[in-house]
């Protein structure tokens, strides 16, 4: 996240000032430029509450409406819940709540690339766009450990941050969706228990929902190239589910952009057993196989060149070893000395005769 830039002087004309309280809580009627460069500006419109901004893991919920240049609204939220610092939201959302007050109500401008970016948010946000918001910070609470929090709300909490790295995901944000899919595991794991069949009731569903995290936290590790965190994850899915296609195709895969061919096919095969119509597996087995058959190639021409062996010899000239490598000219010119020699011992006496 951006850090506020503290060397540049913001100029704020202080206007009235308004009693929260018992205290008084300055109000500005301009700008404040969070970052110095106007991709983040702030607006009191009403003040909250003083020294009662959230910070880093506080869980908030706030109502808030942005509008396009043309005064459209988009992207309304009546109550949006969301753990500052989590991702959860659109980061110029996420960097100007602490700098509100609970029950602070402000105007807010956040340049495209600290809202929806390049890829906006279709059909309402088109790509590259600057949206002005009206926040409202409702209610604000501390970060509490998640193991102190019942198994329905860890449930809660846990899947609304898994589901939201599913959005990140499609966006193709992957490292942030890995954020969130993180923050999800925290919340769904239960240190006391061991996933099996000797698990209370009321904590299996919470045990599920974090596998389900870990398995889309594998397959964004592996977008980012992260390939040996991508094999924990999966692996401890697989560990409490064998038979997860997901797991198994995912972790064929990362194996496979490992360069590990042969262990790669072995789980790509356990994976098309069990969904034999799967055309991903059979795309992902097809091509994990033809690398194994580049690598073999490979070598094969290394040990060439270590022994100075010709490649026509080994490939082209073995399809016919018997009539290619006989040596056809040595043998006929011995055939033929042998009957010159036989041919003179036969007629030796002849022979002799002429040259006596």
């Amino acid at each position: 996240m951006p850090e506020v830039d503290q060397s540049k002087e913001v100029k704020v004309e202080k206007v009235q000032e308004v009693e929260v309280e018992g205290k008084v809580e300055e109000v500005s009627e301009e700008w404040l430029d969070v970052l110095g460069s106007g991709d983040l500006k702030k607006k009191v419109i009403k003040p909250g509450i003083i020294d009662s901004r959230p910070v880093k893991g506080d869980t908030v919920t706030v109502r808030a409406t942005g509008r396009l240049d043309d005064g459209k609204e988009v992207d309304i939220h009546d109550e949006l819940t969301f753990t500052v610092g989590d991702s959860e939201v659109v980061l110029g959302l996420d960097m100007i709540v602490p700098l509100m007050d609970k029950g602070e109500t402000a105007e807010v401008y956040i340049g495209a690339r600290f809202a929806y970016g390049s890829k906006g948010l279709p059909p309402n946000i088109p790509p590259d766009t600057p949206l002005t918001y009206t926040i409202e910070i409702l209610d604000s609470s501390p970060d509490v450990e998640p193991d102190s929090l019942p198994i329905p709300k860890r449930m809660s909490i846990g899947n609304r941050k898994r589901e939201r790295g599913n959005w990140w995901f499609n966006r193709e944000e992957y490292a942030t969706a890995i954020q969130c899919y993180s923050a999800a595991v925290d919340y769904l794991d239960d240190a006391t228990e061991e996933y099996g069949d000797e698990v209370r009731d009321e904590v299996k569903p919470l045990l599920v929902e974090r596998l389900k995290a870990l398995n889309n936290m594998g397959a964004a590790q592996i977008k980012v190239g992260a390939y040996d965190v991508a094999l924990k994850s999966l692996e401890a899915v697989l560990r409490c589910q064998p038979n997860n296609v997901k797991a198994l195709f995912r972790k064929g895969k990362a194996l496979g952009l490992q360069g590990k061919f042969k262990d790669a096919v072995t789980i790509l095969k356990s994976a098309l057993e069990l969904e034999p119509e799967s055309r991903l597996i059979h795309q992902e087995l097809a091509r994990v196989r033809e690398k194994a058959r580049e690598e073999a190639e490979s070598e094969k021409s290394l040990y060439r060149k270590m022994l100075g062996i010709k490649k026509e010899y080994l490939q082209e000239d073995q399809r016919y070893p018997v009539i290619k490598t006989f040596p056809w000219r040595e043998w006929f010119a011995l055939f033929v000395m042998l009957l010159v020699l036989l041919i003179a011992y036969k007629y030796r006496d002849l022979i002799l005769g002429i040259f006596q």
